[in-house]
């Protein structure tokens, strides 16, 4: 952005001082105003020429305008070029002095409205061959066009004519990359954002990419075959197309940052007087509507200022960047717009004002969209950020919801039947032994039930961090042996094993729980197989322990939901139980750096933990 003054200056610079390369054989130039048009070539000799500029500039008018140039021959005496601009240009007559000729005068004719094949030079920039003798060589050019009567006259060696040739086709070749880039740019940038205001800038630089082919006087080759006026026609109607793209383009951006309603209603006052010049220009004032059409540019100028600087709302990219934008945008509609006018003196900028009012203007409206874009990108990649974020922190709190109804489902429906013997064994007035045994063991289910939920919660809380230490796992399976209420149901086969270095609480744990379940969902009083041996996993050492029972009336687990929080087979809903001793199982032995998995076989329900050494 800190960089646009300088590349404006620069090609200011580069407007001013290029109208003075290479070396132009005119020596004088004086210009005569026809308001009539009616002058012959002996009624304007006679008339009183007046001094002009090296560039004429005498706006939109009706009156036709005689040039008179002297000319000095070249040192060899061969030829000239007499290289003229603009290519949009109607019609400009060449007269020569030729005595041999009836009527003394030898004329030929170019200009947009004639057929490229019949023009003297092939090429896009207009002009003609001549052959200058004398010391000093007079020839006229009479100029009538329905466009701005804007016209620069050189007379250059053919080799400088075609090097200016070839130069002007560098520019317009950069030029065209430019805004092709652009608009490629706009179009890819609209079909994932979807701004309007990037669709109105894409038709906009459309436009200027057709102004720019016939401005240049591209064209007239590509239509040959066709009636010379239509390239007449589409040049007019080109320059109409972009000026009102341009200010449609200019009212979709600026709304959204408030500005003065005043001012805006004025400004669509004159896109209305845009859209009536397609008419004007369809009842053949064609020259009028340019007319108004430059009139509503030059207007542009202090309006678009007016509009930048009464914006009421500081939205993307920011009012500051608005407002530098559309004051660097005026300073070269200025420069460009006046002289197209005749009201000031033209320069060799405005020979070339497409190639640089559009590279001027479409980067300072790329700069302003694509700040614009970037910002809003970044918001929505924010705004997706949140949204990713708060539909994490929902499923959160559904997953902490689902939980916490599945915990009260469990406890209301587990805590429910041996509450019930309790509050029955509580009430009788004389209880046997099977009633008091019942009511214990009721007792000690609620307290496996409570005790579990607190082993989860503390696991899951991460208070339940290994503390390692030589853990003996034939010592640990007889004290879990004797501490059952039914030992005899217990069959243990065990090698000679070494010590575990492991935490002896959380083993304790993991194994107890596996045993417990077993004891309760095998066949009654059947036997709960545990052999233990060494085991070698992916190269490391450890002991695997396999825990086997016939399956009881719970049936055959789910292997998919075994380990899950809360599950337990249909089958097992007759007795007491939460639910969470395979998932605390699960999660111990992960934590002890081993495995846990169901392998069933046929009717057996068996499991394999393995701990390192």
């Amino acid at each position: 952005m800190r960089s646009l003054p300088f590349l404006l200056l620069l090609a200011m610079v580069w407007s001013f001082c290029s109208v003075a390369w290479g070396d132009d054989f005119i020596v004088s130039r004086t210009v005569l105003e026809d308001r009539s048009g009616t002058l012959s070539i002996e009624e304007a000799v006679q008339a009183k020429f007046l001094p002009s500029e090296p560039i004429l500039s005498k706006g939109y008018t009706d009156s036709v305008h005689w040039l008179r140039i002297v000319v000095r021959p070249r040192a060899d005496g061969g030829e000239l070029i007499l290289r003229i601009r603009p290519a949009f240009l109607d019609e400009i007559k060449l007269y020569e002095a030729a005595p041999s000729v009836p009527g003394g005068w030898k004329t030929r004719v170019t200009g947009d409205r004639t057929p490229y094949l019949e023009r003297e030079r092939a090429s896009m920039v207009l002009g003609f061959t001549i052959k200058p003798t004398q010391p000093e060589n007079v020839y006229y050019l009479r100029l009538k066009t329905t466009s701005t009567s804007l016209l620069n006259v050189e007379a250059l060696a053919p080799h400088q004519a075609q090097i200016k040739d070839m130069r002007l086709t560098l520019y317009q070749t950069v030029y065209l990359g430019f805004m092709l880039a652009l608009l490629v740019w706009a179009v890819n940038d609209y079909l994932s954002s979807r701004q309007r205001v990037v669709a109105w800038f894409g038709f906009h630089q459309a436009t200027y990419i057709a102004l720019n082919f016939a401005f240049l006087g591209a064209f007239a080759p590509l239509l040959e075959s066709y009636p010379p006026d239509l390239v007449d026609h589409l040049t007019s109607l080109m320059v109409w197309a972009n000026c009102l793209f341009s200010a449609i383009f200019h009212r979709v951006l600026l709304a959204p940052f408030a500005p003065s309603k005043f001012i805006m209603r004025g400004f669509d006052a004159m896109v209305l007087v845009m859209l009536s010049e397609l008419a004007i220009m369809a009842f053949g004032y064609v020259r009028l509507a340019l007319h108004i059409n430059a009139l509503m540019v030059v207007l542009f100028i202090p309006v678009g200022l007016a509009l930048a600087f009464s914006t009421r709302k500081d939205v993307i990219p920011g009012r500051r960047v608005l407002r530098t934008v559309y004051s660097l945008q005026a300073v070269s509609l200025v420069i460009s717009q006046l002289p197209v006018l005749g009201w000031v003196k033209a320069i060799e900028w405005n020979l070339n004002v497409i190639l640089v009012l559009g590279s001027i203007t479409a980067s300072l409206m790329f700069i302003l969209l694509h700040l614009r874009s970037r910002q809003l990108v970044h918001e929505g990649q924010q705004a997706l950020l949140k949204l990713a974020l708060t539909r994490q922190q929902l499923d959160i709190e559904r997953t902490q919801r689902e939980a916490q109804n599945r915990f009260m489902s469990m406890l209301n429906h587990e805590l429910k039947t041996p509450l019930s013997v309790i509050r029955m064994a509580l009430g009788m007035k004389q209880t046997t032994a099977a009633v008091k045994n019942l009511a214990q063991q009721s007792v000690r289910d609620v307290d496996a039930i409570i005790e579990r939920c607190l082993q989860t919660d503390q696991l899951e809380q991460k208070q339940l961090a290994p503390r390692r230490q030589p853990c003996r796992v034939d010592q640990l399976l007889a004290e879990l042996r004797s501490a059952s209420a039914t030992p005899q149901r217990l069959m243990i086969q065990s090698e000679t094993l070494p010590a575990l270095e492991t935490d002896p609480q959380l083993l304790r744990i993991a194994v107890g729980n596996l045993i417990d379940n077993a004891l309760k969902y095998a066949e009654p009083q059947s036997a709960v197989r545990i052999d233990v041996s060494l085991f070698e996993h992916q190269g490391r050492s450890g002991i695997l322990k396999r825990i086997a029972n016939a399956s009881g009336t719970a049936g055959m687990p789910d292997p998919q939901r075994v380990f899950d929080k809360y599950y337990r087979a249909p089958g097992a809903q007759g007795k007491t139980g939460s639910g969470l001793g395979l998932y605390l199982v699960r999660s111990v032995i992960e934590q002890l750096g081993g495995w846990i998995r169901y392998c069933p076989f046929e009717n057996e329900v068996r499991f394999e933990l393995w701990i390192p050494l």
